[in-house]
């Protein structure tokens, strides 16, 4: 009995120690290679995707950001609640593109994505915390509280202390507040005294004269009037608290009290206040994206091998990403998969090994003379390019026999022999609708911006009804230079010119022919023409020496014979300072009477010009 218990019980034994065994080799099978992931993480905490998307749209158009605060204030905030954090981001993302083109709404989304606005809302915390430490919050009622807060207070100090490169910490309001006003002034953490300070304008203009100050990304209403008492609100969207201020201080705004400014930041615990959507990412460790960083490891094991044999079930090229119209071997295997779609994993297998099979070390030199330009036409003829150069990149030996015998297209040929012609070996070319980009001076966010440049551009000419191809070449084409030239038609009647090439009798001997224009002349030199092609117009006061000095340069050309038409316009400095004065008005003399005018050196110059040019240009030279 006692042996056949410990037989029974080795038995038991072994069986179980078989089962861990096939356990353990069934784990060790389906284990996952483990993957090394590199990111850069910020020195601030996550910002809520909710104003970080309100920046976005005030990068397009500012009042894109009022409408936005509005629509999203008639969103429930108990159906925003029962979203999941990936939930609310296309609840966002649906509400942005409403207010946006298809083409924008999709860039935007790429902008939110790399959180791109996120140091401007990392900027709004730090005037957050200047706003809240420039007066003193004291609260006897609850001298705990008080203590608590000093407390935080220190610890955030200590924080920074131990920690000099953190930027960005949130800040904490008293009392469990969300929001609050600053008026340079005072803080108002309620909207009722709010309301009081409203109603009482001897506070306001007394507060006009500690105005914060504002900067050029800051948001103001549309509604405010210029002259009026700052308002800054610092709040998240999406608090209830934030509600109240931003609908009394539209109001307030519309009637000329202030002018209201919002700045976008959530508090320290404010959190479960703004609700799950105005809260997502704000939790969450920020990643920046774009920086190229690449962690690259190096295993200085090495292994042997066999890579010859193709593993059933696996295909080295996608139907969707290669031309299966050409022959392999006698078969045509676009075809074949019409026929059988089913069974597409393995009429892909046994196209590999057909490839495989024709590789052959005999290969002649004029199979391979075009190479380069078949492997460029399966690429662009694939509905994944990039894919596609990936698999043919990765399994060039397995393809090139494929490649080999492509039938090649005349037509990418001779674009690719202009390009080479333009761009020499070895370097590369990039363009934006036809404007050259250096590549090595250009990052993604540099080239988001450029993109974004050119939708909006796109998106104006596609308001005014133009066609998308002439869209297209609107874009393509390329942009006058700039220049700070002040434009002044020639043929007014306040140009008083000096000469007239087509009439005066020094011109006479003269060639009156246009086609002298196309006469070799030395390089920088004008065509001596009887026509008056060239003119140069001068704004000058003549009692000025500036003035003086241009008239004795336009008298040197005109003897000189310059082929040039000379106009002058004459002003008075004095009077057009008293019209300045008068708020663009006339003086009040000049409109009654007159010859009561008091006279300056300039209108006495304008008298003489119109009683006699030439003889006016000669005192003046003279003088």
């Amino acid at each position: 009995m006692e042996s056949r218990f410990r037989s029974g019980f080795c038995v038991l034994v072994l069986f179980s120690c078989v089962c861990i065994g096939g356990l353990g080799s069934v784990t060790g099978e389906n284990r996952k290679p483990k993957n090394v992931q590199v990111a850069i993480r910020a020195k601030w905490s996550g910002t809520p995707l909710l104003l970080e998307a309100g920046e976005l749209l005030s990068e397009e158009r500012e009042d894109l950001f009022w409408e936005f605060i509005e629509v999203w204030h008639h969103v429930e905030k108990d159906d925003l609640d029962s979203y999941t954090a990936k939930g609310c981001t296309t609840i966002i993302l649906k509400h942005v593109s409403s207010l946006l083109s298809e083409q924008l709404a999709s860039l935007l989304q790429f902008s939110l994505t790399l959180r791109s606005a996120s140091p401007r809302l990392v900027l709004y915390r730090q005037l957050a915390k200047e706003s809240l430490s420039s007066f003193p919050l004291v609260d006897d009622s609850n001298s705990n509280l008080e203590v608590k807060e000093t407390l935080e207070i220190n610890e955030n100090l200590e924080t920074e202390k131990s920690d000099p490169l953190l930027v960005g910490v949130n800040p904490k309001v008293p009392a469990g507040k969300c929001c609050w006003v600053d008026t340079g002034g005072a803080l108002f953490f309620d909207v009722a005294e709010l309301l009081l300070w409203l109603r009482c304008p001897t506070e306001r203009a007394e507060d006009s004269f500690l105005q914060p100050e504002l900067f050029d990304f800051d948001h103001i209403h549309f509604d405010s009037n210029i002259a009026s008492p700052v308002a800054i609100l610092y709040g998240a969207l999406g608090t209830d608290c934030f509600k109240e201020f931003h609908v009394n201080l539209v109001q307030a705004a519309k009637e000329g009290k202030v002018k209201y400014v919002v700045r976008p930041v959530l508090p320290s615990g404010c959190e479960e206040k703004v609700g799950l959507c105005g809260a997502v990412g704000a939790t969450d460790s920020l990643n920046l994206g774009g920086y190229g960083v690449e962690l690259a490891l190096k295993n200085m094991e090495y292994k042997a091998m066999d890579d010859s044999m193709i593993k059933k079930g696996v295909t080295l090229e996608d139907p969707r990403t290669e031309d299966l119209s050409q022959e392999v071997r006698g078969f045509i295997f676009s075809k074949i998969l019409e026929r059988k779609p089913e069974l597409t994993s393995e009429i892909m297998a046994f196209r590999d090994y057909l490839l495989s099979s024709t590789i052959s070390e005999t290969l002649d030199v004029w199979e391979l003379k075009d190479l380069g330009h078949q492997t460029a036409q399966r690429i662009i003829h694939a509905s994944d390019p990039l894919q596609s150069m990936q698999e043919i990149n990765q399994n060039f030996p397995t393809v090139v026999s494929s490649l080999s015998r492509m039938k090649l297209n005349d037509s990418i040929k001779d674009e690719i022999i202009a390009n080479q012609r333009m761009i020499p070996p070895g370097k590369s070319l990039m363009a934006l609708n036809g404007a050259l980009i250096n590549i090595e001076d250009i990052d993604l966010y540099l080239l988001l911006d450029m993109i974004h440049q050119e939708l909006s551009l796109a998106d104006q000419f596609s308001k005014l009804k133009i066609p998308d191809n002439v869209i297209r070449k609107l874009l393509s084409t390329v942009p006058p230079p700039e220049s700070n030239m002040v434009r002044i038609d020639f043929r007014s009647t306040h140009v008083h010119y000096l000469n007239n090439l087509e009439e005066d009798a020094m011109y006479k001997r003269w060639r009156s022919n246009l086609n002298e224009i196309l006469m070799p002349v030395f390089p920088g030199q004008l065509r001596y023409i009887r026509k008056n092609l060239f003119h140069a117009v001068y704004v000058l006061d003549p009692a000025t020496s500036c003035g003086l000095e241009v008239i004795e340069m336009i008298t040197s050309l005109y003897e000189n014979s310059f082929p040039m038409r000379f106009g002058v316009i004459l002003y008075s400095t004095n009077f057009i300072k008293k019209i300045e004065i008068s708020g663009g008005d006339l003086p009040a003399s000049a409109t009654k009477d007159d010859s009561k005018v008091e006279e300056d050196i300039s209108s006495l110059v304008f008298a003489s010009y119109s009683f006699s040019p030439a003889l006016l240009v000669l005192n003046l030279h003279l003088e």
